[in-house]
């Protein structure tokens, strides 16, 4: 990239990147690729975590009412990241850029073992 070219206003903003881009990667580690991008782009992330033996079409509904009802979102489905992950015990979770909505087994097996 040529730096010469560029005026006054444009090296701003690059710097300003520049500066958000270092605050993120030095505070928030492996959580700044998303955080950059929500906020350059106006774009939220969304991640659902599920049992992989649960039907994926059964998570995805279930999932978009949740986003519905808890977020007062509609992603569309290429929007949504899907992560089996077997350590939930049946059921999900269901995450938009830092929060999450936590409907497995695990967290009332959690609250029990107190």
């Amino acid at each position: 990239m040529d730096f010469t070219n560029l005026n006054k206003e444009e090296l701003k903003g690059l710097l300003k990147d520049l500066r958000l881009y270092s605050n993120l990667t030095n505070k928030l580690w492996y959580r700044w690729k998303r955080i950059f991008s929500k906020i350059k782009n106006d774009k939220s992330y969304y991640l659902v975590e599920y049992y992989p033996y649960a039907d994926l079409e059964f998570v995805f509904t279930k999932s978009v009412e949740v986003y519905k009802r808890f977020f007062l979102c509609s992603p569309l489905r290429e929007e949504i990241v899907f992560l089996p992950k077997k350590s939930l015990l049946w059921w999900m979770k269901v995450y938009k850029d830092d929060d999450v909505v936590d409907l497995s087994f695990e967290k009332v097996e959690r609250n029990l073992k107190k």
